[in-house]
């Protein structure tokens, strides 16, 4: 008998890059997953294979935001409960996005402030642009992360010039499609653990309990074939620049795997892939494994797919102004700015994605003559 009840995951894009990456995430897993896209642009719903909410209707128009993320922003505040007829049965949702222009950087982190309230869980994989595409671009994408990092459980941010590293020579639309398949690994391990048949799989509530509270997290995947394919593969994950290391990186609390094969997937491999990655990450990480057996999709190669979160979620959400304020530490001799204690939970003050609350010098980085 099939399972009646809807699926407790759901996968949600946000703004009209994060609709077309749902639709790429669907084609690179098939049927199966409980997906919708939400934007201010009428236009991301205009192919109608998806469940599509407008954003912002009264306030907008279906016009989109004009790249402006405050606009985003106010249209979800206006109508934060626009989701909430789509989450029946939802213990955790992943979202997809690309930061950099209006609806992506403006309304995910009202999102997941929204998904918080009710308890659910979720892991964010948000794009940031290319270098080519501009300072401004890129100012507006990184003034996003701290919003978003505050409220999402997970949080993975992939720089585009990372994710389509040697595909100079594609076409766009190559290069393009290239990087949602990658992204699409990360983004579907979470259903194939749960639903794909597997000799070590999860459940729901256990996966959502790993997930809960980790803060930013790394992504990376690799695959091989060959006899000595967990060897290989293993290699390749050592030179991912996302999973890229340094004295300076946060220690790591929990490593997320998924072994992904065919039917001639060998326990040896499972065992030198856990602990490669183990010897890689430190032996105090939590390792979390789960295998698929997948012989239609992945017979004759063995593909690892990995989610590395740092010990410390509060450690890793920072605010927005955060960054600029250490800047600004080291820029005028350790001197910083702090909320007094009445003022320590208010909401910041924003305006045109800057925190009034922090004075211009710092927000700017500015330094003071002496």
């Amino acid at each position: 008998m099939m399972n009646s009840q809807p699926s407790p995951i759901l996968l949600l894009g946000v703004g009209g890059a994060g609709a077309a990456m749902v639709r790429g995430v669907l084609r690179s897993y098939g049927p199966g997953i409980r997906a919708m896209a939400i934007d201010t642009d009428a236009q991301s719903g205009a192919v109608g294979d998806i469940l599509f909410l407008l954003l912002g209707g009264n306030r907008l128009a279906g016009r989109g935001t004009g790249g402006q993320p405050a606009s985003a922003r106010a249209a979800f505040q206006d109508t934060p409960s626009l989701l909430d007829s789509a989450l029946e049965g939802v213990r955790t949702v992943v979202i997809v996005t690309a930061l950099g222009g209006g609806t992506g950087g403006g309304a995910t982190g009202e999102i997941l402030k929204h998904l918080h309230t009710l308890g659910i869980a979720t892991i964010v994989f948000a794009t940031l642009p290319f270098a080519f595409e501009g300072a401004r671009r890129s100012h507006l994408a990184r003034a996003s992360i701290g919003s978003i990092e505050q409220h999402a459980d997970v949080s993975v941010f992939l720089p585009l010039d990372e994710l389509v590293a040697g595909a100079g020579t594609d076409n766009m639309r190559d290069a393009l499609s290239r990087s949602v398949d990658t992204m699409s690994l990360g983004v579907t391990l979470l259903w194939r653990v749960l639903e794909k048949p597997g000799y070590i799989m999860f459940d729901p509530e256990r996966l959502r309990n790993i997930l809960s509270g980790c803060g930013r997290a790394q992504f990376a995947t690799a695959t091989a074939q060959g006899p000595d394919r967990a060897g290989a593969v293993l290699a390749a994950l050592s030179e991912n620049p996302f999973l890229k290391r340094d004295a300076d990186s946060a220690h790591v609390r929990t490593l997320l795997v998924g072994v992904l094969a065919g039917d001639d997937l060998r326990l040896s491999e499972v065992g030198a892939v856990a602990s490669g990655l183990s010897a890689a990450f430190g032996q105090g990480a939590t390792l979390e494994l789960g295998t698929v057996n997948d012989e239609e999709t992945f017979s004759g190669r063995l593909t690892v797919v990995v989610l590395v979160f740092n010990e410390s979620a509060t450690a890793m959400r920072k605010t927005p102004a955060d960054a600029p304020r250490r800047a600004a530490m080291r820029q005028n001799g350790g001197r910083a700015f702090a909320r007094t204690d009445r003022f320590r939970h208010s909401d910041a003050t924003m305006w045109n994605d800057e925190d009034l609350d922090i004075p211009t010098f710092i927000r700017r980085q500015l330094t003071l003559d002496r």
